[in-house]
């Protein structure tokens, strides 16, 4: 998939070069934006130290940032930026008696489900292909990436407290538990890469200011889970083994932005 992208992108910028000048416009475009979405983790169920998982349903978030775009040709542009995306998910463990971490020494949470929440610093990467206008309206297209850096990690966690035993061992104690923002900024990977590909419009408005509307699908390519993370907190298994976690980062949003 991954190879197939960079064909098609590499065919669009040769495009582009070979592209005549069409009629005067603007080199450089900016604008604001915001960006509602429903975002969700896809776990590999093949890992997780054999231990059945879930997806735990979507969520809400959102997203906002600064828009640059940068004319190629009459019909072609570059888009970049910097933003600030929330992104997560929740994920659901089948035996709720198989995965858990230490409270303190005496006291462990064994999950039956856990809610990431997410915060990303995010510079997109992307071509733009765009018709002529049509009327007060340009319907467009656009394929890239996003490079993302993350700045926070959180967790909501539901489960059953054990104590430990005079062996050491985890006995249940039948006690329903949550907890809240948890810090789990060591168990996520610094670093998240993703195709993202959107349809959408710009309705003119006067001159070269446009309001923008579209719809993007954001495909993590990378796993979510930071595996070498030396967090004591990292989960476990009834082995004591700390879980092998996977899991990609998807969300789709819906961009409502300006550009001048």
């Amino acid at each position: 998939m991954k190879k197939s992208i960079s064909v098609f992108l590499l065919l669009i910028i040769a495009e582009v070069a070979m592209a005549q000048e069409g009629e005067k416009q603007p080199k450089f475009r900016f604008g604001l934006k915001v960006a509602p979405s429903v975002a969700w983790l896809g776990p590999d169920k093949t890992k997780f130290n054999d231990i059945g998982v879930e997806n735990g349903g979507a969520k809400v978030k959102f997203g906002y940032g600064l828009i640059t775009e940068f004319i190629l040709a009459k019909n072609y542009s570059f888009l970049t930026g910097v933003e600030v995306n929330y992104a997560g998910g929740a994920i659901n463990y089948k035996d709720t008696h198989s995965v858990y971490y230490k409270l303190n020494d005496s006291t462990a949470l064994y999950l039956k489900s856990r809610e990431y929440k997410q915060q990303y610093i995010t510079i997109p990467l992307a071509l733009k292909l765009k018709t002529n206008e049509i009327g007060y309206m340009t319907y467009f297209g656009q394929i890239g990436v996003d490079a993302s850096f993350k700045i926070k990690g959180r967790a909501n966690d539901e489960g059953t407290l054990y104590s430990a035993d005079s062996t050491g061992a985890w006995t249940v104690m039948g006690i329903e538990h949550s907890e809240n923002e948890v810090d789990i900024m060591k168990q996520v990977q610094l670093f998240r890469i993703a195709l993202n590909v959107g349809v959408g419009v710009e309705w003119n408005i006067a001159g070269n200011t446009s309001l923008l509307f579209a719809v993007n699908y954001n495909n993590g390519f990378t796993n979510y889970f930071y595996n070498k993370t030396k967090d004591e907190n990292k989960l476990k298994d009834n082995t004591g083994e700390k879980v092998e976690e996977k899991a990609s980062s998807n969300y789709v949003a819906l961009t409502v932005g300006v550009l001048f």
